[in-house]
C-alpha cells in the first residue's frame, strides 16, 4: 500500500489483524498510525504502509 486515507479500514499483511487507520502523518510519509480492532488500548501504532493492505 503506497497510500493511506484517514478513516480507511486495513489489515495488517504479516500478521492479518484489522483496524482503521487513525491518522496519515504527511503524503510523504512511509507509515501510518492504526488502532486495532482488537486492542484495547487508547492510543494508535505506527505501521509501515509496506505491511498494510486495504481490508475492505
Amino acid at each position: 500500500m503506497n497510500r493511506v486515507i484517514e478513516g480507511a479500514p486495513v489489515r495488517h499483511l504479516t500478521d492479518g489483524w484489522t483496524g482503521t487507520v487513525a491518522e496519515t502523518p504527511s503524503p510523504l510519509a512511509n507509515h501510518a498510525w492504526v488502532n486495532r480492532d482488537s486492542s484495547a488500548d487508547p492510543y494508535p501504532e505506527m505501521v509501515l504502509l509496506e505491511d498494510l493492505e486495504a481490508a475492505d
